[in-house]
């Protein structure tokens, strides 16, 4: 049997192509309104998914209970579980439930609430005619879960009400789910498109299931569910608090060093209603896992007994050697996060604990602050005497990506659902690896321990009974649902592949790939998710091993990024990142916004960890002037006294006399002292801050012609700058070739002024465009330039890791107008300078740099 694996693209294309793509146009025709059936068409894969298995070990091990033994019984609820397995597997579940943290006003629900409201939760039927060109449906039909839970067939009712592609509205719901769950049984489907590979010339239908919850974008959404009270829910969603806890046994193998083993996990599955982030979606399931284990046992697997001493509830979950959390895998987007509690040992003694931790050493940067983050996990109260058993999950978070540029400002994107572990800012996570942030902080320690302090409002506790639904796995209930109505009406939704919500919404780059997942379609349901029964990592969650790197130097601009601004992101992030202004906010604000904002850290993974986050540099430069600069010289403090005694030694000079040998500048190399801080952009872009000083001589020379001497005036060209420049490196390693262009602010005088060896009676000029406020801030100065960047010694500093040292050399070509208004007034030296003046300078450099 074969089938066709859906894409999801949207990962692997850039930031900027996703931009693009959302600029282009690529989004559904509904832009103004709620989708149609021809236009989700366009986009829903054409296959069926593929249902998870139970694993070979839950069977083997008979964890839902044996079904053959004398004393199952399955009827309080019936589910395919045994009610005395129920009972002990809901109490772990309730033992292990998370505590979570709203980013907004939305929370996992019980999906029940929709099918138990007036008029009933419909399952939509879409069958298409895929033999024929474009998007021809063949018939419509659907089936209401609100009226299920009788049997079928009813006395008298043809055996052909059983077939939905023959069923009529007078069909009854029970009769043609009955049918559906036949169609698509998942060994052995009745449909040819699942049961063979070859189709018919004329006909080949293709069923589009799915569920149609309230609103279909972003706008609607909000105002379907949000409530009047901030962080609140709409009134008749309050108490609808549910997860779904699915437990299964993973069975470890053995390797040279190990026993193989066991392990059993629990994952909990969160519904959403819909999910608005950097991709937007009707519908969403998410989910994390806990993995179990005896206290004594946390840094091994299970044997087959202890496995079986646990499930048949003979090892006390609160006895002398406490069930407790081996490890806890989060899931968010397309990765997976693991806190393992197991290396080192978290419930061990802190010294023991801090000996285990040294000896292993350190990675990746932060390693350490992120594992002594876990060890928290497992204590409830800062003392370390009480355990905690409850996952602590940080759901939804504020997307960071492009798509921010195209959206009014006002809150948006804030409602991804992803299962994150900690607060912080999350990089390469989303659609076309963007950026997540968690900004929402609990700190349980100060609740879990104090029952009688109220939790805050954004933290939802589901470790009570009436907030688990335990979930089996379907093979459990596929044959009760065939015979029971009300097994139907509750377990269908696991068992057939209905996709929960209308299949397509408005969002970036829903399109750009025909019939692909490109973050807007709705989901299938757990038992269809790469994560069921799976522990992390595995095929559908890649394991996300990040560094953790300090709140206060972004990564990129999308970093600063506001959910609040929209297009008003693009000016803003521009501006901070462009200097001197990314000098001014993230140097000079430094103590400013380390009150006034979150100081989450960031976390990026490891293979995309920058080399470098900002580097100091110092050095020299040799400077080569044009001979304009002389220009400066006609300034009017020292004009009149050097031109003066120049025309009564020389009258021929009154003449204006245009003779380049008559009049020789004098321009030397100036040397100069450089100092740089950069900041890295990401992989290739940094932007630059330079502050340099300069000092050389200026003058000229003119041949007296009837005294056979040479009148000489000298100065001293005291030069400063500042430049900010925007840099593109070439390659991403230790040696960086690059490029860059930029602006500044150059500013000068001349100094110590002689004629010939004697002090002028105004030896120095005025500042020429120095700066100041509200005067001369404009740039004067472009410049280009190229060179190299090349890291030396790693861990340059003992002591500090992470400080590297390095050197690099750079070529600058710098242009400006020399700032001096009559360069050739009456009586000027023609000689010397043409307007108008825009005088050169290249400069070669050589720093040493430190990089952080």
């Amino acid at each position: 049997m074969r089938h066709i694996v859906p894409v999801r693209a949207a990962r692997a294309l850039s930031p900027f192509a996703l931009l693009l793509a959302a600029v282009a146009g690529v989004t559904p025709a509904h832009a103004d309104g709620p989708p149609t059936r021809e236009e989700y068409f366009r986009y829903v894969p054409l296959a069926y998914p593929r249902i998870v298995r139970q694993t070979e070990a839950s069977a083997a091990l008979s964890l839902y209970g044996d079904s053959n033994d004398p004393a199952y019984r399955d009827t309080s609820p019936r589910d395919g579980v045994d009610d005395t397995r129920h009972r002990l597997l809901q109490s772990l579940a309730v033992r292990f439930a998370p505590f979570l943290v709203k980013n907004t006003y939305t929370f996992p629900s019980d999906h029940k609430v929709f099918r138990d409201q007036p008029g009933g939760l419909l399952l939509n039927l879409d069958t298409w005619d895929l033999a024929k060109a474009g998007a021809v449906l063949m018939r419509h039909d659907s089936i209401n879960f609100s009226t299920l839970g009788r049997p079928c067939p009813e006395d008298g009712a043809p055996a052909a009400t059983l077939h939905t592609e023959a069923a009529g509205r007078d069909a009854r719901d029970d009769c043609r789910l009955v049918g559906l769950l036949r169609e698509f049984h998942p060994d052995h489907p009745t449909i040819p498109r699942l049961r063979q590979d070859a189709v018919d010339a004329e006909q080949a239908p293709f069923t589009v299931m799915y569920f149609d919850f309230p609103g279909y974008d972003p706008k609607t959404w909000m105002a379907a569910y949000k409530g009047a009270v901030d962080r609140e829910p709409a009134r008749r969603y309050l108490g609808t608090e549910k997860v779904y806890a699915h437990p299964f046994i993973h069975a470890v193998k053995g390797t040279q060093r190990t026993a193989p083993g066991y392990e059993l996990l629990i994952q909990y599955w969160f519904f959403y209603p819909f999910n608005a982030g950097g991709n937007n979606h009707e519908g969403d399931w998410e989910h994390i896992a806990v993995a179990l284990s005896p206290r004594s046992a946390v840094g091994r697997v299970l044997t087959e007994g202890e496995m079986r001493r646990i499930l048949q509830g003979d090892w006390l979950a609160d006895g002398a050697d406490p069930l407790v959390m081996k490890r806890i895998e989060y899931f968010f987007h397309d990765n997976s996060m693991v806190f393992d509690f197991a290396r080192p040992n978290a419930y061990l003694p802190r010294e023991q604990w801090q000996a285990q931790l040294d000896a292993r050493g350190e990675d990746r940067p932060g390693e350490k602050k992120l594992i002594a983050s876990m060890r928290r996990y497992v204590w409830a109260d800062e003392a370390e005497t009480v355990i905690n058993t409850h996952p602590i999950g940080y759901i939804g978070a504020d997307s960071k990506g492009l798509e921010q540029l195209l959206a009014s400002p006002g809150p948006h994107a804030r409602e991804s659902h992803a299962t994150y572990p900690l607060p912080g800012v999350f990089k390469n996570i989303g659609p076309a690896g963007s950026t997540e942030a968690v900004r929402q902080d609990f700190d349980h320690q100060q609740y879990l321990t104090h029952p009688d302090k109220p939790l805050p409002d954004n933290v939802v506790r589901y470790d009570m009974a009436s907030r688990i639904d335990l979930v089996p796995d379907w093979e459990r209930v596929y044959d009760l649902a065939m015979v029971d109505g009300q097994v139907r009406r509750e377990w269908s939704w696991l068992i057939l592949p209905l996709r929960w919500g209308f299949p397509t919404a408005k969002s970036p780059l829903s399109g750009l790939v025909a019939h692909s997942d490109m973050g807007n379609l709705s989901i299938v349901g757990p038992a269809f998710n790469a994560g069921w029964n799976r522990p992390a990592p595995n095929a559908g969650f890649a394991l996300y091993t990040p560094s953790q790197l300090p709140w206060f130097f972004p990564l990129d601009v999308q970093d600063d990024f506001s959910n609040n601004l929209g297009f008003l992101n693009a000016p803003v992030a521009l501006l901070i990142s462009l200097p001197p202004f990314d000098f001014l906010y993230r140097v000079v604000g430094l103590p400013v916004r380390a009150v006034v904002e979150n100081h989450q850290p960031v976390y990026t993974p490891q293979e995309r960890l920058p080399r470098r986050r900002f580097t100091v540099e110092a050095g020299v430069g040799v400077q080569l002037l044009d001979d304009d600069f002389t220009g400066l010289l006609l300034n009017d403090r020292q004009l009149g006294e050097w031109y003066g005694q120049l025309t009564a030694l020389e009258p021929a000079i009154a003449g204006g006399i245009n003779d380049p040998d008559l009049v020789r500048p004098v321009v030397r190399p100036a040397a100069s002292v450089m100092l740089k801080v950069s900041f890295y952009l990401g992989d290739r872009f940094t932007s630059e801050n330079t502050l340099f000083h300069s000092r050389s001589t200026l003058g000229l020379d003119v041949p007296l012609s009837e005294q056979m001497s040479v009148f000489q005036l000298r100065t001293k060209l005291d030069m400063w700058e500042y430049a900010g420049s925007l840099r593109y490196n070439f390659l991403r390693g230790g040696f960086q070739p690059y490029a860059k262009v930029g602006y500044g602010l150059t500013w000068y005088r001349l100094e110590d002024g002689r004629i010939n060896g004697q002090r002028m009676a105004t030896p120095d000029s005025y500042w020429v465009r120095r700066p100041g406020f509200f005067r001369n801030l404009w740039p004067n100065t472009l410049h280009l330039g190229a060179g190299a960047d090349l890291v030396l010694v790693k861990d340059f500093i003992p002591g500090l890791h992470g400080v590297d040292g390095g050197l690099r050399a750079g070529y600058i070509l710098s242009r400006h107008e020399l700032g001096v208004k009559d360069l050739a007034g009456e009586n000027g030296l023609q000689g010397i300078v043409i307007e108008p003046v825009h005088v050169y300078r290249n400069t070669f450099e050589l720093l040493g740099t430190l990089s952080f």
